[in-house]
Order: C-alpha cells, then structure tokens, then sequence
C-alpha cells in the first residue's frame, strides 16, 4: 500500500487531537468533579439526575415551610401554656372565695385580681404570631378575635378554621387554631347537665291571687277577717265541686255572715257561691260592711285562706294558707299553623320579631261588657311593647289592646286574620287553665330541642334566689343514655315545699319538667298540698335525689343530685342540659357573684356557695378542654419533628443519589488522565519520529 506523505500527517494530526480531546475531557472532569459534562455522555443518567434535583429542591422548601410551622405551633404552645396557668390561678381564688370566714371587702380584693385576670385572658386571646397574624382567630387571621368586658360579655369576631401549612407533599398541618373550640364552647356543669340554683322564676301566678281591690269608706273599728274556702265536693249543698267561701273575723273566729262559728258542710257558714274573678263585698249584706271588695281570681281548695289586713288608708290582701299551690295556667310548645302551607315563610316572615309575649288580663270590673271575670290576652313585641293587634302600646282596659277573649284549651292563632289581618306569624299555641293578671308566656325563635323545631314558648322568666341554705352539687351520671331520653325535656327543677300542717314541719320535694310544669312523680300538675299532692317524697340534706322510679311516661333519666343545707319552702334547683358557657362569661359570673351586695338574712353566702360550685365545674371544664387542645397542639409539634426527620432523610437520599449519577471517580479519572497523557505524548513522540522519515535519506 502506498502511505503518502499527506497522509501520515493527517492521521498523525488526528491521532494527536484525539488524544488531546480525550484528556482535556478527563481535565475537564477533575476540575468540575462532575463525571457527566454534557447531558449526551448519559442522557439517561442526565434525566434522572434533573428528576432527583427538583426533588430535592422542594423537600428544601418543605424544609422551610416545616421551620416556620414548628415555630407557629410553639408559639400556640406557649400561649395556650399561659392560659392554663392563668386558669389554675382563677380556680385557686375561687376555692378561696369559698371561705365563709372571709368578709365582703376579701372578696372584693379577690374580685379586683380575677377582673385583672379577666383582661389578661383577653390578651392572651388576642395573642398575634409577630407578623400581624392572629393565633385564635380561625381563617381570619387580620381580625381581632375577642372584645369585650366583665359587664358586656365578651364576644368572639374569628371563625371556627384553623390556618395551615404544606409540610409534605401529602400532609397539611393546622398553624393555628379556633378561639371559639378554646375559649368559648365549653360545655358547662359535668358535660351532661348543669345543676344550679334558681337564678329565674316564673313571673306567672300560682293558686289564687286577689286581683283588684277597692276600698271606700271603711268603719274606723274593723280588725282583721279571713277568707276561706271550701269546696263541696258532695254537692251538700247542691252542686258537686262548687266552691263556697266564707268571711270570718280573725278574733272571734265567727263567720261575718252568721255570727257563728266558721264551719263547712251542709249547715256550716259557707253559703255564698265564688267565682273567679267576680268582685266579693267585704259585708255581711246588712250592718257590718267594710266598704270593700276583693276580686279573687283562680280555683281555690279546701282550707285555702286570705287575710284581709286593714289600715286607715287601704286593704291588703295576703295568703295565709294555701293547699294547693300550682301554675295557674300552662302554655303548650305550640306549632305551625298545619292547614297553612305557608305557615314557615309567615313565621320567618320579617314582621315577626321571633320574641313574643302572650300577656293576659283578668276584666274583673267588666271594662269590656263580656262579664266579669273574663280573661283576656294580648300578642305582645318584647322588643318595643307593641301590640301586633292594636298596632300601639299594649294596654289593659275598655280602650286596651286585649280584646281577645281567652278559653281554657282552645287554640290560640298568633294572627289578626278574624278582624284586620293586619299580621299573621302561621303558628299556633295553646294555654290550659286559668291564667291572672299579668301572666306572661314568651315565644321565641329557636330550634332549641325544647320547643317545635321553631320556637320555644315558656313562662315569662324573671331573677329570683333561693331563700334557704341548701347548697347543690353538681349532679351525678348513672346513665348517660337515659339522660337523653325523648321524654326528658332537658330543663328540670327540684322544688321544696314545707308541710306546715305537721308539728314539727317535714320538708318535701317534687321533681318537675320546667315546661310543661308536670311533676316527674305523677305526670299531673306540680301542686303542693291538697288533695293532688305532688310533693310526696321526703327531703333529708346530703342524700342522693335519684331521678328514677318515675311516673311511666318519663321512667329513669339515669342522674342523680345532691342537695345540702336546709332549702326554704318554695326554693328550686335546676337541671338543665349542658350547653355552651365561654371561660370569659364563666369567671365574669364569679366576679359578679363575689361582688354582689351583702343580704341582711344571710342568703347571699348562700347563693355564693352554690355559685362557687357551678363556676368550680365549669373552670374545671375549660382547663380540661385548653388541655385537650393542648395535646393536640404537642401531637402536631411531634408531627412536625417527624417530618423535619424524614426530609432530612430525604435530602440525604436525594444528595447519594445525586452524586453516584453525577459525581466523578477521581481515583479513575486521575488514572485515565495519566493514561491519556501517556498516550498523547507518545502519538506525538511517534508523530515527529514518522514525520522525518524521507526517501531521500536512502539515496
């Protein structure tokens, strides 16, 4: 073969370029200590290695992101942390309220600390994460959660959200929490039902009442006289169950009418028929005549009595003795009105306040002609006083706002659409009974389970004390299932009643549902005394009252209380289910409570007591539950440390990977590399060696 000498320098050339290229790649290699310099030497490896790359650059994110939560949720902690000790604290000074040696400036030394812890835990709520950032304020991180005060209530302005982070490809963690699920749902009394005494009473009458009196002319030598009443229920006299009363001067004990000794029956002194609401004369018909007359309204019992006190000036009417002592009406739950389809859009309608009164008034005068004694009632806005019948101030009277006469058991229609239909509310509601001046029942919007889904309608409530000394506990669970029986309306009393008629006097008590007004016993009418007797089982301090062995239409409500001290006669206690009361409005009740004025009959350090307890249950309550959000704040914060864990596991995973696809083998490249420049310098030794060879050297 012929090899020009064109040749050998072309193939001496690329001989030596090639080795040069080859070892300034492996150069190139050591520098960078990247075994890839281009993406074509391993295409594979290149997109693998972008792959774990991206990988690990969002695990250094997650990274980021898991710092700042860490941070967020200690910040939580250490919130929630100061709570907790602000909480001991307050239930600290409430036992120490509880010292019946402590005067009233101790408490309201006490009261002047807890309104100093009421504003802290005010600030600790509104706690901020240091960028602006409310901790308790749910989604809304930029609103003040909590303003308020001891007088007003404290009320919550966030949501019930709860802020988070991505701290994994797979895992979003909450940063921040709800004021409401910390501060403000708690659930009060033992988490079942809340006892305590009675802060409310009916305003509505009991038995009978004297509702008007008039007084002219009295003679100036009168003393005292009694009204009694008895019932015939023989029918001595003729009718069954007719009641008859009886004027009997106080001194001598002889009726008025006869100049004899006061006795019942058939021969007896009580001649003259009642009835309810028709004005008695204080007379005898002939010469003894007080000037008076007392209009009696209700159903009187056998050896109810009335004394009538006079002065110069005026007449009072005061009970002596009462047998029976009952509501005197009961209002139904009521219902939408069901032959009007568009009963709902009525109720919910606008015009409707959704606080109603139905008020009743007894036209004892015959103001309206009806008659006298009629019972009127009147539909009532308790927001202005408006009458929704007559459009002005509700009024009694000829030229008043009741004009619709009242029957026992016939339903009441909340409309005008018999005269005017100025309004229609779609709902009706029923009064039993014999209701007295003033009596009030309420119908408020609601979907509390008490009433029909709608609204809940009640005796008008107003504030009340016990008068005695019992103190009550906080109540026992047997049965929790029982305890939310269909037949427990959920607002239960205990009501006390002393037997005067017994020397010495037994105190009894009756278990009553708070709506309908039923004894739990006898599922009738809670009366005291008389023959329909509901307070039958004797009361004796510290032992259990069990709420079983009742009447078949309640059965066993699974509870029990404890009821120290000696309650008065006509005190009550209260069982209702739990509800929601907020740790702010729970201590505000105790400074209320500590800073209440002194009773001159010692009633006071009684009813503190009892709301000693009720605030004791419920702080123990809130401090349960900030500890049950604590918990789960330490559980986030593990979580978050778990996390922080395996990305660093990550990040190492992903850099091993990293390197063995990218990372250079210096051991072998320095080999290659001394190799390569071998190799070079010996195709440029042979190269210049080759290129001197010439033909002309021969000749």
């Amino acid at each position: 073969m012929r090899i020009s000498t064109g040749m050998i320098y072309d193939s001496g050339l690329r001989s030596v370029q090639g080795q040069t290229s080859t070892m300034l790649h492996a150069q190139q290699q050591i520098s960078t200590g990247r075994r890839m310099l281009s993406p074509s030497e391993d295409p594979v490896a290149s997109a693998r290695a972008l792959d774990v790359n991206q990988a690990k650059e969002i695990n250094a994110q997650y990274s980021v992101t898991q710092s700042n939560a860490k941070s967020l949720i200690g910040l939580v902690d250490g919130q929630l942390s100061s709570v907790d000790d602000l909480l001991v604290r307050v239930r600290e000074l409430a036992v120490q309220a509880g010292d019946a040696a402590l005067s009233s400036s101790d408490l309201r030394a006490i009261s002047s600390e807890l309104r100093a812890h009421f504003d802290e835990l005010i600030g600790l709520a509104n706690s901020t994460d240091g960028t602006g950032q409310y901790l308790f304020s749910g989604y809304q991180g930029s609103n003040k959660p909590f303003a308020g005060s001891v007088e007003s209530g404290v009320v919550y302005q966030g949501d019930d959200g709860q802020r988070a982070l991505r701290l994994s490809s797979s895992r979003n963690i909450p940063v921040s929490d709800s004021g409401n699920s910390i501060f403000m749902n708690i659930k009060n009394g033992n988490g079942v039902f809340a006892t305590n005494s009675q802060q409310l009473h009916s305003t509505n009458a009991y038995g009978i009442t004297a509702d008007k009196i008039t007084l002219s002319n009295p003679p100036s030598a009168t003393g005292d006289l009694e009204m009694r009443f008895w019932v015939d229920a023989a029918g001595d006299l003729g009718t069954p169950d007719q009641v008859y009363y009886d004027l009997v001067d106080t001194l001598t004990q002889n009726s008025i009418f006869t100049g004899t000794k006061s006795v019942t029956g058939a021969a007896g002194t009580y001649t003259t028929p009642y009835t309810s609401g028709i004005p008695i004369a204080i007379s005898d018909g002939a010469a003894l005549d007080y000037g008076a007359t007392v209009a009696v309204t209700g159903a009187p019992q056998t050896g109810d009595i009335l004394t009538l006190q006079r002065s110069t000036s005026d007449l009072k009417v005061i009970p002596k003795t009462m047998v029976g002592q009952s509501a005197r009406a009961t209002i139904d739950k009521g219902q939408l009105d069901p032959a009007d389809p568009m009963a709902l859009a009525k109720w919910t309608n606008s015009a409707n306040s959704g606080n109603l009164e139905l008020r009743f008034w007894v036209d004892t005068d015959d103001e309206m002609g009806g008659g006298a004694g009629l019972a009127y009632y009147d539909l009532v806005n308790a927001d202005t006083g408006i009458s929704a019948f007559s459009g002005s101030t509700s009024a009694t009277g000829a030229t008043g706002s009741y004009t619709n006469v009242f029957t026992s058991g016939a339903e009441i229609p909340l409309n005008d659409t018999a005269t005017a239909a100025t309004f229609d509310y779609g709902a009706i509601v029923t009064v039993t009974g014999m209701p007295a001046s003033g009596d009030t029942f309420t119908i408020k919007s609601s979907t509390d389970v008490s009433g029909n889904g709608y609204f809940v309608t009640a005796p008008k409530q107003a504030a009340a004390g016990n008068a005695g000394t019992g103190i009550i506990g906080t109540g026992e669970i047997l049965d929790a299932a029982k305890w939310n029986s269909l037949a427990n309306s959920g607002k239960l009393e205990v009501r006390f009643w002393n037997d005067t008629s017994i020397i010495p006097n037994k105190q009894y008590y009756d278990l009553v549902d708070a709506i309908t007004e039923k004894s739990l016993f006898t599922d009738t009418q809670s009366t005291s005394g008389g023959p329909n007797n509901t307070y039958t089982h004797q009361f004796s301090s510290g032992d259990p009252i069990v709420f079983s062995g009742l009447a078949p239409a309640y059965g066993d409500f699974g509870v029990s209380v404890t009821i120290s001290g000696t309650p008065a006669s006509g005190d009550v206690f209260t069982l209702n289910n739990s509800s929601s009361e907020s740790t702010f409005a729970t201590i505000a009740r105790l400074i209320k409570a500590l800073e209440a004025p002194d009773d001159p009959s010692g009633n006071s350090k009684i009813e503190l007591q009892n709301q000693l307890g009720s605030v004791l249950t419920n702080l123990d309550m809130s401090i349960d539950n900030n500890l049950r959000i604590r918990a789960d704040v330490g559980s986030r914060l593990g979580e978050v440390d778990s996390l922080e864990s395996v990305s660093q596991d990550l990040n190492l995973q992903f850099s091993t990977t990293l390197s063995t696809l990218q990372d250079l083998d210096y051991a072998k490249a320095i080999t290659d590399l001394t190799r390569n420049q071998t190799q070079l310098e010996a195709a440029q030794k042979s190269f210049v060696n080759i290129s001197k060879l010439s033909l002309f050297n021969y000749f």
